[in-house]
Formats: C-alpha cells, structure tokens, sequence
C-alpha cells in the first residue's frame, strides 16, 4: 500500500484528480474490499493527500481561495447527498456506476487537442458562478458516492472555459476536494462506517510523500506529455472495475 500510495497520489495530484478513480479499483480488486469499506477507505487517503499537495501550493501561491470559498458553498451539501446515496444504494452498484464514471473521465480526457490551455492568474468569477457551480453540486454527490474527485470533471472547465493556468486550475481543485473530502469522511463516520487504519494508514505514508512530488511536477512539468498514457490507464482501470460488477 505505501508504495501504491507513492505512485498514485503523484499521478492524481499531478492531473488535478481526487484519485477514487485509482483508489477504489484497487481496494476493490486488489486489497478484496468490499465497496462500501473501499469508499471510506479511498476518502480518508485522498484526504490526506490533498492536505499535503495543498500546503504545497498554497505557500507556492497556486490556489484560487475565492473560488475554493464559492465552490464550496455548493461542494459540500452535495458530498452529504452523496454519502446518503451510497448507505442507500446496493453495494454491488457502488462498482457499476465506478466503472461507467470512469470511462466517462477517460473520454472526457480524449475530447479536443487543446484540453491543456495557457490561462491567466485569474478565473473569470462570472462563469465559475454560473456554471461552475452546478458541476460542482453534480460532481460532489459523486465524491461522496463513489470517492471520484470534484477536479476530474473541474480542472478542465477552470481551465479552458474560466480562463485560469493549469497549474492554478490543478491546485484550486486539489484545495476544493479537501473540504470535500474531509465534510465526506466525517459524514460517514458519523454515519456508522469505520475506517480499516491497517489498509489505510501505510496508504497515507505514500501518499503524503506522492503528494508532494505531484506538487513539485505540476510547477516543472508540462501536463500534455502524460496525456495519452493517462487516458490508456484510465480506459484500462474502467474495463476491469465495470466487467467485474457485472
């Protein structure tokens, strides 16, 4: 677990990603989880990692507080229908639906050439209102849920659609999805659910040191060069959970 935690807290907090879509697969297929188990699990790691990577950048001043405050407004009431949904729901769905989200991710991820667009140090304020605030509602449900990062369907939009860098949109998110996920792991717990500390807590040593380093390559490295790898990997992940749910 430690080594998986380095390795995918780098690539999640690279991308801007809360990393469910890596993390939930593998306490699923490889730990043998079951999911209600994964989910908290997966939450509670990604909590530490964006603690972590957003220490980071906000001493390297990368994160949009005013849009972290306004996204939030609306970010945390959907986490909490969110986690609702996921003691509700069959267990055997929480795997289904992953799958099928995580496809979606992939293809979104493969839609245009100019995914990764130069941006400015501010976010157009108007559009994140208008806009940017019914994604994050829709998606927060689905962080509570399923553990998929509000930054997977957000990066994107704060970057191609707001006007914001990358590296400024990455690490809004990553700031974003810490409320998010800390609101969700409290939720559950209150909830009922326990956390397995013996699956969870050598996951977070790694990913307190990967969140680090995907700090370090968001400032140095371009994010177009890992592109088309990362969507391979995401196609693949998104197979094996979907065919094993079913």
């Amino acid at each position: 677990m430690l080594p998986l935690g380095l390795v995918i807290a780098t690539v999640a907090l690279f991308f801007g990603l809360g990393g469910g879509v890596l993390w939930m697969p593998v306490l699923l297929t490889v730990v043998k989880l079951r999911p209600d188990e994964a989910l908290l699990c997966t939450i509670v790691i990604q909590t530490f990692g964006q603690l972590s990577a957003t220490a980071s950048n906000s001493r390297a001043g990368l994160v949009s507080w005013p849009v972290v405050r306004l996204l939030a407004s609306v970010g945390l009431p959907g986490v909490l229908v969110g986690v609702l949904v996921s003691f509700l729901i069959n267990p055997l769905y929480i795997k289904l639906f992953l799958g099928l989200v995580i496809f979606f991710i992939a293809y979104a991820f493969m839609l245009g050439e100019d995914f990764f667009v130069d941006g400015s140090e501010q976010a157009d304020m108007d559009m994140v209102r208008r806009r940017g605030s019914l994604i994050t509602a829709a998606a927060s449900v689905l962080t509570g849920f399923l553990g998929v990062g509000v930054g997977d369907w957000l990066v994107p939009f704060l970057n191609m659609r707001c006007g914001l860098a990358m590296n400024r949109a990455v690490a809004t998110c990553i700031a974003l999805m810490l409320l998010l996920s800390a609101a969700a792991v409290t939720a559950q717990l209150l909830l009922g659910r326990s956390v397995l500390w013996q699956v969870t807590f050598p996951a977070v040593i790694g990913v307190l040191l990967g969140a680090q380093l995907g700090a370090r390559l968001l400032q140095k490295v371009p994010e177009t060069r890992f592109k088309e790898l990362f969507v391979l990997m995401l196609v693949f992940v998104a197979t094996h959970v979907t065919f094993n749910a079913l």
